[in-house]
């Protein structure tokens, strides 16, 4: 059985407030995003990744691709206007590539510290079910508040989890799924698991880890050179 990965990497880095967007930029002399492909293209079932990046960086990555020896891997597809718009860019480079059973994975190339074992329970948990994402338990008290201002509600956290990545998915269902959203839908869609779970598939959720965290501010940048 063949897998795919897409792996996003189409982020401008505004929030993160440096020169180059944050997956690019590099920590012990490799670019953050090659972190994650490096692991997906040591899992054995992956054939072929999708790196979605913005036209402007193609040069760059292509060349770091090359620098690893995975030209014949990796294949390019521009990033679009919102994270699931990217994510289905990645998708449609897959045509003609991919079965519609086939497992696909999407995965932030911001989270280079995803565990090897979501892959292989991705895989084991679409025998099953439609998608697996993989998660944390929540460990403080959560609350709701409807104006920022006031307390409204308060939540059970036994039944709420945090989502990371790698989500797995199948790649016919999941592309289908596309079709039941409009445009402005799709932009507001900030996970495939939940365009999955809103489309009426079962999502399975697996283990996360803790050090699986997003890299978003420039202290989780040297959270992750400490740990690297």
């Amino acid at each position: 059985m063949s897998a795919f990965s897409i792996i996003l990497a189409g982020g401008t880095g505004q929030r993160f407030g440096s020169e180059i967007p944050k997956q690019f930029i590099e920590v012990k002399g490799v670019p953050l995003f090659m972190y994650s492909v490096r692991k997906f293209a040591a899992f054995e079932p992956v054939e072929k990744i999708v790196l979605v990046i913005s036209p402007q960086w193609q040069n760059y990555v292509r060349s770091s691709i090359e620098k690893e020896g995975l030209a014949d891997k990796v294949i390019f597809a521009p990033a679009g206007k919102s994270r699931q718009h990217s994510v289905l860019n990645g998708l449609k480079a897959l045509e003609g590539i991919a079965a519609d059973n086939d497992p696909v994975f999407v995965h932030d190339s911001v989270r280079p510290l995803f565990p090897v074992s979501n892959l292989s329970d991705g895989l084991v948990a679409l025998e099953k079910y439609d998608a697996a994402l993989p998660v944390i338990s929540v460990k403080d008290a959560t609350y709701r508040s409807t104006d920022g201002g006031e307390l409204t509600a308060i939540l059970p956290r036994t039944e709420l989890y945090s989502g990371q990545s790698p989500e797995c998915l199948r790649y016919g269902p999941f592309v289908m799924a596309h079709s039941q959203f409009t445009e402005d839908e799709l932009t507001a869609i900030r996970g495939c698991s939940e365009l999955t779970f809103r489309a009426g598939m079962r999502v399975k959720l697996i283990d996360g880890i803790e050090q699986n965290f997003k890299i978003t501010t420039k202290e989780d940048l040297q959270a992750f050179t400490l740990l690297a």
